[in-house]
């Protein structure tokens, strides 16, 4: 992999976008004067994103900087990601602040501004900055791995961290964003007739279920669109809500037109066009995002 250079302790820098400050030498992020809690991975991540803003930073890249001498899952990068953008209110579709530069990587696409942070030069290592740390694998890692992609994401044992997380989610939840990943349609329809709601959200003002499968878009860009297709047709023929906005705004359809995620020619994006414009589901303009309405935006 590529060489990278890193900041030195009395180099570290405090970078500030839209309503976020990033303090490199106290690895904090705040939003609007607040700090948010976050964990390290996605934190490396931004790190690197706002060292080369401006340009592609590749998955291969990424991979080899924050997961160092690890072999992860497809999602880990894309869920990290994900976790990133809500932390620093990343949520306009048609204006992102990371963008998907599908097949390659991600960029940083807002404005930035810059700080030197003065700093000892006596080196003290952060969590997320440590490098190459040294991380014991039990042998019970392939089973526990297994149980934390079902999750949503991918955790390891490392000398510094030896307990994970409990998982937000119950068995249930997890079972359900398993067959989403999977886009196992015959899942869905049998949890579904077990009594599954599909406008069960996951977090307070999060996604649904077909907002959550839409990020198939981009943790998979490769994925089988008839599939896709077909899950989001089981969701919407079980009341899946398209009407539906998460507390940034956005509806299944504002989400899956976003180029960032399925882009207006994928199946899902032109079926739910369809659907919002025949007048089945009522007026099209309640498929559109608040922010596009606020800007004047119709259907």
């Amino acid at each position: 992999m590529t060489s990278h250079h890193r900041l030195k302790p009395q180099e570290r820098h405090r970078w500030c976008f839209g309503r976020c400050v990033f303090d490199e030498q106290c690895w904090t992020l705040t939003v609007d004067g607040r700090r948010v809690a976050i964990e390290c991975k996605p934190l490396e991540i931004l790190s690197e994103l706002l060292l080369n803003a401006g340009s592609v930073v590749t998955k291969a890249e990424l991979l080899d900087r924050i997961w160092p001498d690890v072999t992860v899952v497809e999602a880990s990068l894309p869920t990290a990601i994900r976790k990133l953008r809500l932390a620093i209110g990343d949520c306009r579709p048609d204006l992102p602040m990371i963008e998907t530069v599908t097949g390659i990587g991600y960029r940083f696409a807002a404005p930035v501004r810059e700080a030197a942070v003065s700093s000892p030069v006596v080196e003290a290592q952060t969590p997320a900055r440590a490098g190459k740390r040294q991380r014991l694998f039990l042998s019970t890692v392939s089973l526990g791995l297994a149980a934390l992609v079902g999750a949503g994401g991918s955790q390891f044992v490392s000398s510094d961290r030896a307990v994970s997380p409990p998982s937000p989610y119950s068995a249930e939840q997890r079972a359900q964003i398993a067959a989403m990943r999977k886009l196992d349609v015959p899942a869905l329809e049998s949890m579904l007739a077990a009594g599954w709601n599909p406008n069960e959200l996951y977090e307070r003002g999060g996604p649904d279920a077909l907002q959550y499968l839409l990020n198939i878009c981009e943790w998979d860009p490769q994925h089988d669109r008839r599939k896709a297709l077909l899950a989001a047709r089981t969701l919407i023929d079980a009341n899946d809500n398209i009407f539906y906005r998460n507390r940034f705004g956005d509806t299944a359809y504002s989400i899956a037109k976003a180029d960032r995620y399925c882009g207006p020619d994928h199946p899902v994006t032109q079926m739910l066009h369809r659907i919002c414009a025949s007048g089945v589901r009522e007026n099209g303009n309640r498929c559109m995002a608040t922010y596009a309405l606020e800007r004047g935006e119709r259907f």
